[in-house]
């Protein structure tokens, strides 16, 4: 690339795997796209093409046109397609932390089999980010990242540094126009020029001496026929050729912003927080498989003397990845998606199922945590049993149902509703000795359509709350919705993952979840019933975020059980150990298995969180996190 270009015109498609239509046909469209590309980089030897920065398509792809590979592995040695590095773009709030590492992991180690992996942290599409981000794509080796959404006003640059709670960081390209703003260039010269100056002329008050950026592609579009054969006549203000991501990221302008933190505003451009708790019981199945692979599973093998079942294990990685993508764990695609998604889950709960099974079934407990439980020791066996479970007094708990004209992506009550509440009374609450709070199961029959079912929580909530996120916590403060900020409504809902305290209340729950501070009470979302996709008839979301498809199985309709625990305590969260509690409510004593496991690791300071124990390359590798500063991720080998 000659160091005279200052636009960098990328021509790209993005590829949601399945959303308004199913897998099945979107995969017969990435045939066809990958087979014209693959014959137009032979016939255009200017044409470079951005493959969406994950694996799985090119995985589909190979799955039919095995043939292909050498093909594909020729094109990426050039240099003229790129690999990863993700293997699905994750929904970042929606997954666990340990979840997105082996995400990246896997695509990775696919792309590496091709040929080079491209180690940039490209997350176009995703419905905000998470704060631990930059922390995770250093561990790769990866100082760079590309994305969209969630970015806030106080950012006011193309290019920002963007810190993880732990201070490490990222230099970030900001999409502000979305990764479709080049979608459709003409192939006159003329015309193409006039085109690509008006791209560049509305980056300028961002990014005024350049070099610039062109995404030349959006969903699911075919490859740019001729732009590369029309772009070196075309007359433009400024140089401008087919180039990479990599190749504007080695010249890109330094950094003139830094943020610090998850990127989760609606400032200029759609995150869509309903998203947060669309089809929410499918959401908690997801999390409890993960949490069987990570606290379960992995950790029981990695004790045991028996053989590590690298295959099975594997492959339930790979089914929850490919549920990871963005469009279906978040719950927005039509019902024949997330029938299928349901159906990947039921395939890893048979083989999680069998490999637990192949343990044996033992005498007492077995512990999934660092620290002793119940006179179990850390990641061992005990004869138990845990402390006995009793009744307690009933809550002061609410239950708040509200109409809802949104879709999948948008709460939208209709004008003049007014929330229904009442008190909770189809609750059990139990109390096990040993835990300091309480646990509180609800059964709900949902025979209402379009509304949302929330459980509201007495509290303080005036000073804000601290939330549960991937690898760490943020605080958040109390805030009223804010007004159309020429995207979307500032809906005051937020994601949160394990839990969320505030005033001395923590509410636990095991999983991703949507909660909101109300005065006096934390709301958590149980069910939002809606039957479309998307809707363009919507206070709160001015235009539509997708298709206008009908989803009748996003109603929720049927009975549906939901457990939290509530817990007051004095003192900050992290005075009163609430990650530690939350460890304990969403990973409980298990039946323990007859193999013999030798002493697991302990770890005495109760900010100290484990993220993983597996056996990686013929070693022991332990993950854990501090949920509390330094906030930072740590690994190390056991053998």
């Amino acid at each position: 690339m000659t160091p005279k270009v200052q636009v960098h015109v990328v021509p790209h498609t993005h590829w949601d795997r399945e959303w308004y239509l199913p897998f099945a046909v979107y995969r017969r469209r990435l045939v066809t796209l990958i087979d014209d590309l693959l014959s137009r980089l032979d016939e255009e030897p200017g044409l470079r093409f951005h493959l969406d920065g994950q694996m799985a398509l090119i995985d589909d792809y190979l799955e039919l046109r095995p043939d292909r590979l050498p093909a594909l592995r020729k094109a990426a040695e050039e240099g003229r397609i790129t690999l990863g590095p993700w293997y699905t773009l994750p929904d970042e709030h929606l997954v666990s932390g340990e979840s997105l590492i082996r995400n990246l992991e896997l695509g990775l180690v696919r792309a590496a089999r091709l040929g080079r992996p491209m180690l940039v942290g490209y997350v176009p599409d995703q419905f905000g980010h998470t704060a631990q981000l930059p922390q995770i794509l250093s561990r790769f080796g990866i100082d760079t990242a590309v994305l969209w959404r969630g970015v806030p006003a106080e950012v006011d640059s193309q290019v920002f540094k963007w810190e993880a709670l732990d201070g490490s960081s990222v230099e970030v390209v900001h999409m502000r126009y979305g990764y479709g703003h080049g979608r459709h260039m003409p192939s006159d010269p003329g015309e193409l020029a006039v085109r690509i100056d008006s791209e560049v002329e509305r980056q300028l008050e961002r990014n005024a001496g350049g070099p610039w950026l062109v995404m030349s592609g959006d969903d699911h579009l075919p490859v740019p026929a001729g732009l590369s054969v029309a772009l070196p006549s075309a007359p433009t203000q400024r140089p401008a050729a087919i180039s990479s991501l990599e190749d504007f990221l080695a010249v890109r302008p330094s950094p003139g912003s830094t943020w610090r933190g998850e990127l989760h505003s609606q400032h200029g451009s759609f995150v869509l927080k309903g998203t947060l708790s669309a089809r929410f019981p499918l959401k908690l199945r997801h999390a409890a498989l993960e949490r069987t692979l990570e606290r379960y599973l992995e950790p029981a093998y990695a004790l045991s003397e028996m053989s590590w079942p690298a295959r099975e294990l594997a492959y339930c990685w790979h089914q929850l990845i490919l549920n990871a993508a963005h469009d279906s764990i978040c719950g927005c695609s039509i019902d024949q998606v997330h029938e299928q998604a349901s159906a990947r889950l039921d395939r890893v709960e048979a083989v999680a199922g069998r490999l637990w099974d192949r343990l044996g079934s033992g005498d007492g407990w077995f512990n999934p945590s660092l620290f002793e439980r119940d006179g179990v020791p850390p990641l061992g066996v005990g004869a138990g049993p845990p402390a006995p479970v009793e009744a307690v007094e009933a809550l002061e708990l609410e239950l708040e149902d509200c109409p809802d004209h949104g879709d999948e992506y948008t709460f939208d009550p209709p004008p003049g509703a007014r929330p229904l509440r009442r008190p909770l009374r189809s609750a059990t609450y139990t109390r096990s000795q040993a835990e300091p709070f309480v646990r509180v199961s609800v059964e709900v029959d949902n025979r209402t359509t379009d509304h949302r079912l929330r459980i509201l929580i007495p509290a303080e909530t005036s000073a804000g709350a601290w939330a549960g996120t991937a690898f760490g916590a943020l605080h958040r403060p109390f805030r009223k919705p804010g007004a159309v900020d020429g995207w979307e409504f500032d809906l005051p809902t937020d994601p949160a993952r394990l839990w969320v305290d505030s005033g001395g209340v923590a509410v636990l729950l095991a999983g991703p979840f949507e909660y909101e501070l109300l005065d006096g009470a934390i709301a958590v979302t149980l069910l939002r019933s809606v039957g479309w996709l998307s809707r363009d008839d919507l206070r709160n979301r001015p235009r539509h975020a997708g298709p206008g498809v009908a989803t009748p199985g996003a109603q929720m309709l049927g009975r549906h059980r939901f457990e939290l625990g509530v817990y007051r305590h004095e003192g900050s969260w992290d005075e009163a150990q609430v990650p530690r509690q939350a460890e304990v409510f969403a990973h409980p004593l298990r039946a323990a298995p007859a193999a013999t496991l030798r002493p697991g690791p302990r770890e005495d300071d109760p900010a100290v969180i484990m993220s993983a124990l597996r056996r990686l390359e013929g070693r022991v590798q332990l993950r854990t996190y501090q949920a509390r500063e330094p906030w930072r991720i740590e690994e190390r080998w056991l053998d």
